[in-house]
């Protein structure tokens, strides 16, 4: 029962606590909490007296948290999942209702959309929402339960989070009508590196965009920076690209665009990331196997 007191006395500040400790503004989380910013500041040293120790670190106006705060706030979080978790297996909802999935390009949407919409046929009460983020964001947004599953190429490692290999997206070399080498069936690399590509331009944080290999060397005529463009430039029959057979391969564009029979490029490994969670088949896992199944029905 000590226990059980002791836990009491500070339960309801711990919101409070969650909300300045993923924020470190005290403005931002009392917007979040609709509460005044003095009051949350009363709070947190209500809660830091309580437990006998500060857990912030102080300069000016700036807040951040300390190492004993940085511990506080994993165990928050983990203990607002668990009761989370726990209404969802009260409810029987694990795939019912919203899931927050968050995608970094046109690879892992190419293969998560298709994927969703046979999850939807399985589960109909299941509401995906679908976000565009980048791959250096989405370590904090599960993290703080803002999404609930991640698709990525570059995988984060981190102890609070569970990373799955989903499987490997192909990609191929393409060209469009009116280019020397469409419909030619016998090719050779040489041959084909003759001709000039359109690259996509590395991501802001200098990451190839494209898994062209590094040891072989190709004449580049245009670099862009969104797939659609370089697919558009390949359409016309004017340059060869580089594109995921997902894309290219879809029905809208398998009349303008003709996969040369050369396999040089290597594919590109997928990665889904979720919090761990209690309740197995939950949504997050629920997702992660859906584009598991269709990345290896397209990779037959």
């Amino acid at each position: 029962m000590e226990r059980l007191r002791r836990v009491t006395s500070l339960w309801s500040w711990l919101p409070a606590f969650r909300a300045v400790a993923e924020t470190q503004h005290l403005p931002t989380a009392s917007s979040q909490l609709f509460v005044s910013a003095s009051a949350l500041s009363r709070t947190i040293r209500l809660l830091e007296d309580d437990v006998g120790r500060r857990l912030f670190l102080r300069n000016g106006r700036r807040i951040e948290l300390n190492e004993a705060g940085q511990r506080l706030l994993v165990a928050v979080r983990n203990a607002m999942r668990i009761v989370h978790e726990g209404l969802l297996a009260i409810e029987g909802a694990e795939l019912a209702g919203p899931v927050y999935v968050s995608t970094a390009g046109l690879v892992t949407t190419a293969h998560l959309l298709p994927a969703l919409r046979r999850l939807r046929r399985e589960q109909p009460e299941l509401v995906p929402h679908v976000l565009d983020q980048s791959d250096r964001d989405v370590g904090g947004l599960l993290l703080r339960g803002e999404i609930d599953v991640a698709l990525v190429t570059q995988p984060l490692v981190h102890p609070q989070l569970t990373k799955l290999h989903l499987g490997a997206a192909r990609s191929g070399i393409y060209c469009g009508p009116g280019h020397p080498l469409h419909g030619v069936h016998a090719l050779t690399e040489a041959k084909v590196l003759e001709h000039a590509f359109v690259a996509l331009s590395p991501d802001e944080r200098g990451v190839p965009q494209e898994t062209w290999p590094p040891t072989l060397d190709r004449r580049v005529g245009m670099v862009v920076s969104q797939l659609w463009t370089g697919l558009e430039v390949c359409a016309s029959g004017e340059l060869l690209a580089v594109l995921p057979d997902a894309i290219a391969g879809a029905p809208t564009h398998r009349e303008h665009l003709f996969r040369l029979p050369l396999e040089v490029v290597p594919p590109t490994d997928l990665f889904a990331l979720h919090r761990a969670t209690l309740i197995e088949g939950g949504r997050a896992e629920a997702v992660a196997a859906a584009v598991a199944r269709e990345l290896a029905a397209t990779s037959v």
